[in-house]
Order: C-alpha cells, then sequence, then structure tokens
C-alpha cells in the first residue's frame, strides 16, 4: 500500500479535467499514448486554404486522403492507444484456440497478477475467445466509464489486421480488480485486457497497437428528448 501523495494545486485550466491514472501490472507493459494517425503531417491543409488555392492544387493532381478530413484527424485526441507486451501466436482449430504466448514470470508481476494460463494470452471459459493481456491497469472516478475500442478506421491504418477487438465499458457494476490505494477513494480500477475476434492464424508482436481506451459518461448521466414544433 503507498503512502499518500500530495499533488500541486491545479491550475484554472486544469482544475475542470477527469484525472485517469494508470500504473504497469508486467514490467513488460508499454504506457498508454494518444493515437497517432496523421501519417502525412507534409501534406497541405485544404481547410486554410481559398478556392482558388484549392481548385489550382486539385488542377495539379493532388488527391484527398482520409487523413485530410478534419473529423478523421480529430479522432486521434481521443481515448489512449494501448500495445502488446510481448510476441504471441493465436489460432483457431477444430478442438478451440490454440496459442503460442511467452509465461508471465514473477519478476514481471510488478501488482502480483497473474492470469488463469499464467501467460500473455487467456481463454474466456469455454467462449472460444482469447483474452490479450496488455499489462496495463487504469483507475477511473465513479461518474465516467472507460470504453474499450477497436482502433479506428483500422482497414485503412492496418489493412492487413487479421483480428478484431471486442468492444465494451468498464463501470463500477464489476468490481473485480481492487483498487489499493486509499488516497484514491472514489475511483475504480480496472486492467485493459482485450478480447479478441480472430478472422485469421494471427501473429501479434510486442508494442504492436491492440485498441484505444476511450473515457466516456454513463447513460444515467443522459436523457433524450424531441424537440416538440407547435
Amino acid at each position: 500500500m503507498e503512502e499518500e501523495t500530495v499533488e500541486a494545486p491545479a491550475s484554472d485550466g486544469e482544475a475542470d479535467k477527469i484525472v485517469i491514472y494508470w500504473e504497469r501490472e508486467y514490467s513488460t507493459a508499454f504506457p498508454p499514448e494518444r493515437l497517432k494517425l496523421d501519417f502525412h503531417p507534409h501534406r497541405p491543409m485544404l481547410g486554410n486554404m481559398t478556392l482558388d488555392e484549392q481548385r489550382a492544387l486539385a488542377a495539379g493532381g493532388y488527391k484527398v486522403l482520409p487523413d485530410d478530413c478534419g473529423p478523421v484527424r480529430t479522432v486521434g485526441n481521443y481515448g489512449w492507444l494501448i500495445r502488446c507486451p510481448a510476441d504471441v501466436k493465436l489460432r483457431r482449430t477444430a478442438s478451440g484456440v490454440q496459442w503460442q504466448s511467452p509465461p508471465i514470470l514473477p519478476e514481471e508481476r510488478l501488482l502480483g497478477y497473474k492470469t488463469f494460463s499464467g501467460m500473455y494470452v487467456d481463454l474466456i471459459l469455454n467462449s472460444g475467445y482469447p483474452k490479450l493481456c496488455c499489462g496495463v491497469r487504469l483507475y477511473y472516478p465513479k461518474q465516467v466509464g472507460l470504453m474499450m475500442k477497436d482502433l479506428p478506421n483500422h482497414f485503412y491504418h492496418h489493412p492487413d489486421r487479421t483480428f478484431s477487438v471486442w468492444e465494451g465499458i468498464k463501470t463500477q457494476e464489476y468490481k473485480r480488480t481492487p483498487n489499493q490505494y486509499t488516497w484514491l477513494p472514489d475511483y475504480e480500477a480496472f486492467t485493459a485486457n482485450f478480447l479478441l475476434q480472430l478472422h485469421k492464424p494471427t501473429t501479434i508482436k510486442r508494442g504492436d497497437p491492440i485498441g484505444i481506451i476511450l473515457p466516456v459518461l454513463l447513460p444515467r448521466q443522459f436523457t433524450l428528448q424531441e424537440i416538440q414544433h407547435p
């Protein structure tokens, strides 16, 4: 158990921010990071051009890419990318899912967490779906949930990807991961373990992108109303 830490007062711009904390469960885990989808930073931005400049650019053979779209570029600013902590191979067979995965060594288990199989890949009991344990534990306040999603537009950025991620939202109803910090009394904890849907035999290398974690407000904080016109 850690001692209570005293943080510096937040500035005016930081006071209203919701803080998500994270830590490594395994020493092999990668830090969560912002998703980077802008693979062409040198390309001109049409939104900053006049109509005549856009016409001149088109006359020169310029072709628009999806990354040139504002909403497509903006999606990379939301959530955090989670990467695979080890090299693994997975495939479906007549008897079920089989995998090759290194064991999680005792010295790698910083928080003492061990999977059912003892490896970086587990199997949901009798489900036929592999679970990739990425070694990242997150702590989030009770007014939000954490959505686990596939990579945005992976068909474009990773066209050879042979698996998909089952998406879901972690909320306070499933309190299976202990929050061991008394200085986070209103926070819940969960581990960033992703369920995979295999399309073909799959090899995932250490450091490969798996999915993203996205903070979301819970449904009870929304209501839907129709605008009534006289």
